[in-house]
């Protein structure tokens, strides 16, 4: 075997591999922009009546795939939530604190 033909052989093996690299460069940023999106929701929470019950809505939220930031005030009982709504919803929210004891709302400001 020549190396002519060595050489020819291992691009000929080699193309494959790299048109999978370029493919996946071509979709990376796609993902990218995907995983920055963002929408935030302040949901009024019922039963709250001690420190704990923060604590609990806080890791119910935190538990959501897709959830970015999770913080509850126990004196205005409401909890302000970050997320990527291409991966959850506010329904999956609700139900995640309502499964954990703290039925929820959406808050309405007036």
């Amino acid at each position: 075997m020549t190396i002519k033909t060595v050489c020819l052989t291992l691009s000929l093996l080699a193309a494959p591999l790299l048109m999978q690299t370029a493919h996946a460069e071509a979709v990376a940023p796609v993902s990218v922009q995907n995983q920055n999106s963002s929408q935030s929701v302040i949901l009024d929470m019922q039963n709250m009546t001690c420190a704990m019950c923060k604590i609990t809505i806080k890791k119910a939220l935190q538990g959501v795939d897709g959830v970015q930031k999770v913080s509850v005030d126990g004196d205005t009982k409401m909890a302000d939530v970050t997320f990527n709504p291409q991966k959850t919803s506010i329904e999956a929210l609700i139900k995640a604190t309502t499964n954990a004891g703290y039925p929820a709302t959406v808050h309405q400001s007036k």
